[in-house]
C-alpha cells in the first residue's frame, strides 16, 4: 500500500507500533472528528491493538482499502466526502479491496431508527452511536474477534447475521467467513495464498446462495407485477417494482459466469430484455412482455433450485405475497 504523507489533512496517518502491541494488525480508521479519533485510538491501545492508518475523508480511505489488507475498519457514518453505506456494501459485494469479509464497525451521531437500520443493512458487523464509551468500543471489538456472527445472504443483503431471535427458524444458510483479525490476535501467521483461496471458496458459496435467493425474489416480484396489471391500471408502486425486477435480473446475469448455473444465461438475458422493455413504459407495457414474465420466472426458479419441488417453492412465494399484501394494506400504500 502506498504510504501517506504524515500530517496530511485528508490522507492516512500511519501510527508507530509499540512492540507490546499485537503485531501486524491493520486497522483502518475513517473519522472526521479529531477528538473521536483520539478516543478510538486510545480504546484500541488499551486492548493492545493499534490503528494502522486513519483518514478524515472517504476517498483516501477507499484508496487504502483498495490497495491494502485491512483486518478491521472503523468508519464514521458521515465521513466527509462519501457515503459509509455504499463503502461498506462495496466491500461486502467484493468490489472494494481484496477481502469482502473484513470486519467493519460503523459509528454515528444520528440515532434515528431509519438511519440506524440503513447502516446495519449495509453489512456492518457493529454500530456505535456517539458519544460512545471506551467499554462499548472494546466490547464490540471483542465480539468481532471471539464471537463474530456468520454471514447470511439474501437478495438484498450480504453480511453478518443480524437476526435478533435465535429461536426463529429459517432456511437461510449460515456461512463462516475468514477472520484475519482473530488469527492475528491469536498470533497466527497469515498465508496470503491460503487466505486468497479461502476467500474465493467462501465467495463461491455466497454467490450460489445469492443466485438462489434472487430466483425467489424474481418470482415474488413477478407475481406482484402480474397482480397489479391484472387488477387494471398499474399503481404507483408498480414502476418501482418493475425497476427492482430489472436490477435483480441484472445482478443474477452478472453472477452466472463460472458457476454451475452458467447455462441459465440465455433465460436470464431473455428475462432482462423483457424487464427492460416493461420498465421503459410500465404504464403501457406490451402484452407479449407481460405474457412472458411467468414462464421465464418459473424457468429461472426451477433451474436454480433443482433439489426443491415446484409445489414447495410456489407455497413459499405465496406466503411472501400474503405478507407483502398485509404490509401494503397496513401502510396505506397508494392505489
Amino acid at each position: 500500500m502506498n504510504a501517506r504523507k504524515p500530517g496530511s489533512q485528508t490522507g492516512g496517518r500511519r501510527r508507530s507500533r509499540d512492540p507490546a502491541e499485537t503485531p501486524d494488525v491493520e486497522i483502518y480508521l475513517g473519522e472526521s472528528h479529531g477528538q473521536m479519533r483520539t478516543a478510538l485510538r486510545s480504546a484500541l491501545r488499551d486492548i493492545r491493538l493499534n490503528v494502522h492508518e486513519d483518514y478524515e475523508e472517504c476517498e483516501p480511505l477507499r484508496q487504502a482499502l483498495r490497495d491494502g489488507n485491512a483486518d478491521m475498519v472503523i468508519v464514521d457514518a458521515d465521513l466527509s466526502g462519501g457515503d459509509a453505506c455504499s463503502l461498506i456494501q462495496a466491500i461486502r459485494y467484493d468490489k472494494l479491496g481484496p477481502n469482502p469479509f473484513v470486519p467493519v464497525i460503523v459509528t454515528s451521531w444520528d440515532n434515528d431508527a431509519a438511519r440506524i437500520r440503513q447502516l446495519i443493512d449495509s453489512g456492518a458487523d457493529g454500530l456505535l452511536v456517539k458519544p460512545t464509551s471506551v467499554h462499548a468500543i472494546q466490547s464490540h471489538i471483542d465480539t468481532i474477534i471471539h464471537r463474530r456472527k456468520p454471514f447470511v445472504v439474501t437478495s438484498t443483503y450480504i453480511g453478518p447475521d443480524r437476526r435478533q431471535d435465535p429461536a426463529h427458524t429459517s432456511d437461510i444458510r449460515l456461512i463462516d467467513v475468514p477472520n484475519t483479525l482473530l488469527s492475528k490476535v491469536q498470533g497466527k501467521r497469515i498465508d496470503p495464498v491460503a487466505l486468497k483461496n479461502e476467500i474465493a471458496r467462501v465467495l463461491k458459496t455466497i454467490n450460489g446462495e445469492r443466485l438462489k435467493r434472487n430466483a425467489f425474489e424474481l418470482s415474488f416480484l413477478i407475481e406482484v407485477i402480474l397482480g397489479d396489471y391484472g387488477a387494471g391500471e398499474p399503481v404507483a408502486r408498480t414502476g418501482h417494482i418493475v425497476e427492482r425486477l430489472r436490477q435483480v435480473v441484472q445482478d443474477t446475469a452478472d453472477r452466472l459466469v463460472g458457476t454451475p448455473y452458467e447455462h441459465n444465461n440465455g433465460i436470464c438475458q431473455s428475462l432482462l430484455r423483457v424487464a427492460e422493455s416493461i420498465a421503459s413504459d410500465y404504464r403501457n407495457p406490451a402484452s407479449k412482455d407481460i405474457a412472458l414474465l411467468k414462464p421465464l420466472s418459473d424457468a429461472v426458479l426451477l433451474s436454480f433450485n433443482p433439489d426443491r419441488s415446484a409445489a414447495e417453492m410456489a407455497q413459499e412465494i405465496s406466503n411472501s405475497i400474503d405478507q407483502f399484501k398485509a404490509r401494503t394494506l397496513g401502510s396505506n400504500a397508494p392505489a
